[in-house]
């Protein structure tokens, strides 16, 4: 057994790990997981997989998606992009070139699902969607909307434990005080200095009343938003009707809790709001991260150190994320969304798929029909494409209705730069890795499958809704080597800082002794060029200043109305990693459980119908003293029969927002 150095590609800080490899594979995974690892190309013949070469995938393939768009146009081909596509960059980049370079405007992402309302609120605030990264290592009051930061990666893009370890600091060197809202009395929830029980779902309408209180009650910073904000007495004359005391009711906590952390989070010098990866996946989720900028807005907490503030990372992506707004953004056929970052939410597709324009799906590194709402609905979507192709490692249930089943490499069976890793976490940080195991036969990079493909779809300029510009460049994306200009490019920059930080020899990459960089075994490799700029300002509005009240903004707030409380409340957002036999169709090996208070009535084991306006589903009841006794608690898992229990369609057209926490549940015994 030998072992080996690398780092996690599923979180940005790219933690550190030590693989252990033994007959050149992964001696530390769970067998199962790999009994059905896909390890040569496949077509369906007659209902059933059979293998064929990578020659004749890739022509067969890119026959058919240049026959699809000669009769449907550029708009009937979509690419579906699964969170695990996210975490490459490589994969990334080539996916959003080829849904670019081909033309067309059905580029559906797992990603925008859930981080959908805070790039679209961060757009509107400060002109850009950018990922703005809450300074837990120097704020001196934090609210943590979530007790499980730790299982759910601390924070809304994944940026990993990093946020952990600092905050400890920041507890430790000046007694920070932190807060934690969430639905149950979690481990971290009872270690810290606070806790607000909050009903599930509820965390838009706890920004919308602390930024209620703080406006009501004078606790502002004058001089911040005189000098920095425009439309603040708008937005101080429309919150005046609004109670304190209504979403304090709606969130399940005292007016005196809620009024009590806007008044601490105001007066403290430097204050922050942490959210999780669902904390806006909700019926006001858009108002919610709105809500929760302006909040940090109107008490000087953005853009500013101990706040939330925007970091370059080593590779700053500014001048691409100013070129991608949503005002100027293609608009998805029929669902009419403007694409954020040039992706829609994934929920979208099997709309898009029913309303006729999209005729082809290429799914990267996902399973739509193991991730979204509604399965039944989204199995009939995928079933009546005229083409559906899987690049992925297992046969998992998307890849059981493929025309085509291409077998992509694990993160860790190729080199990795992490290119632009650190534009989520505070440091100017980059790291490299070798592969620690040989891929799977056959298996070849996600992005060159992609690659290959586009260059067989061999796309033209016309019919493309990106215009000339963006189509040129996503040509040229789709069709160079990536890994190539990595290369070229990192060692072009960082010439301007260090003399040589990067060598290529014979194919591979070896540091020089270049000050600032770090060494580790086994072929990891790290730069860090220090902390990122906390005071960074560069918002791109036209008037250079945070906006409090834009356009979109304002349509939302004359929509919106508070509604009532529902008995029981559901709550799907959080995560669940059960060891799954991927060798087993779900059905068998993946059981639902739900977690319930025991005032409820019910003991551990009770089977339970559970039903939502959209759905119902069967569970194991679960008991669990430290919920709040009117919560329904179902964790995520991919394949999950609770499902069902959600709807695809999106809580609000503008930000994409999809409902998974704070819907209306009803139990009874099975």
């Amino acid at each position: 057994m030998s072992t080996g150095t690398a780092y996690c590609r599923i979180a940005n800080t790219r933690c550190g790990l030590h693989a252990h490899v033994e007959q050149n594979l992964l001696s530390d995974m769970d067998s199962a997981k790999d009994s059905s690892r896909l390890t040569e190309p496949m077509k369906r013949v007659n209902g059933t997989l059979t293998p064929v070469s990578w020659e004749s995938a890739i022509a067969e393939i890119g026959k058919e998606l240049r026959s699809i768009r000669s009769k449907g146009g550029s708009e009937a081909l979509g690419m579906y992009l699964g969170e695990r596509a996210q975490v490459c960059p490589r994969t990334l980049v080539r996916s959003l070139a080829f849904g670019v370079g081909a033309g067309t405007p059905h580029i559906f992402s797992e990603a925008n699902m859930s981080v959908g309302p805070q790039l679209w609120a961060t757009e509107q605030v400060i002109g850009h969607a950018a990922s703005l990264v809450s300074d837990l290592s120097r704020a001196h009051y934090v609210l943590l909307l979530s007790g499980e930061q730790r299982e759910l990666g601390w924070g809304p893009h994944s940026p990993g434990t990093g946020h952990e370890n600092w905050l400890h600091h920041s507890r430790k060197t000046k007694k920070t005080k932190v807060i934690v809202a969430d639905p149950r009395r979690t481990e971290l929830a009872t270690a810290m200095d606070g806790y607000l029980a909050i009903r599930p779902g509820s965390e838009s309408y706890l920004m919308l009343g602390m930024l209620t209180a703080v406006l009501q009650r004078g606790w502002t910073d004058e001089q911040f938003i005189r000098d920095y904000t425009v439309d603040f007495e708008h937005l101080k004359a429309l919150v005046s009707d609004w109670n304190v005391e209504d979403f304090a009711q709606r969130c399940g906590i005292e007016s005196a809790e809620l009024s009590g952390a806007a008044l601490k989070f105001a007066r403290s010098p430097m204050s922050v709001v942490h959210p999780a990866r669902q904390s806006f996946q909700n019926e006001a989720g858009g108002l919610g991260a709105w809500a929760w900028l302006a909040l940090h807005a109107v008490t000087a907490n953005i853009l500013r150190p101990g706040g939330l503030f925007e970091n370059q990372g080593i590779v700053d992506m500014f001048p691409v994320l100013t070129q991608l707004g949503a005002d100027k953004a293609p608009r998805t056929s029929a669902s009419d969304y403007a694409l954020l970052l040039m992706q829609a939410p994934a929920s979208l597709m099997p709309i898009e798929i029913e309303a006729g324009p999209v005729r082809a799906l290429i799914s990267v590194a996902g399973n739509p029909l193991g991730r979204l709402p509604d399965p039944d609905r989204t199995r009939s979507a995928l079933e009546s494409l005229d083409l559906l192709v899987c690049i992925g490692h297992h046969e998992d249930e998307t890849a059981a209705h493929a025309d085509w089943v291409l077998p992509s490499a694990y993160p860790w069976e190729q080199n990795a730069l992490a290119l632009g890793e650190s534009s989520d976490s505070p440091v100017k940080e980059d790291g490299w890795t070798a592969p620690i195991q040989s891929p799977a036969p056959n298996a070849r990079p996600a992005e060159r499958i992609v690659g290959d493909l586009y260059g067989a779809l061999r796309p033209g300029m016309r019919g493309s809704v990106w215009g000339l510009h963006w189509g040129a460049f996503a040509q040229f994306v789709a069709r160079t080597d990536v890994e190539q200009w990595e290369r070229r490019f990192l060692t072009d920059w960082a010439s301007e800082s260090l003399d040589e930080w990067m060598l290529i020899v014979e194919g591979t990459f070896d540091w020089s002794h270049a000050e600032g960089m770090s060494h580790a075994s086994g072929g990891e490799r790290r730069l860090y060029l220090g902390r990122g700029d906390r005071s960074l300002w560069r918002p791109t509005t036209d008037t250079e200043r945070i906006e409090l009240l834009s356009e979109p903004v304002r349509a939302l707030l004359r929509s919106f109305q508070l509604g009532g409380v529902p008995e029981l409340v559901l709550r799907t957002g959080q995560l669940k990693s059960p060891s799954v036999d991927f060798s087993q169709p779900a059905e068998a090996s993946r059981q639902v459980d739900v977690h319930l208070h025991p005032d409820l009535g019910f003991e551990t084991g009770d089977r339970v119908t559970l039903e939502t306006k959209h759905g119902s589903c069967v569970a194991t009841v679960v008991n669990d003293e430290l919920l709040r006794n009117d919560v329904i608690d179902v964790p995520f898992f991919e394949g999950s029969a609770s499902l069902s229990l959600l709807s695809q369609a999106v809580g609000s057209g503008l930000t994409g927002v999809l409902v998974t926490d704070g819907l209306e549940v009803r139990i009874s015994t099975l």
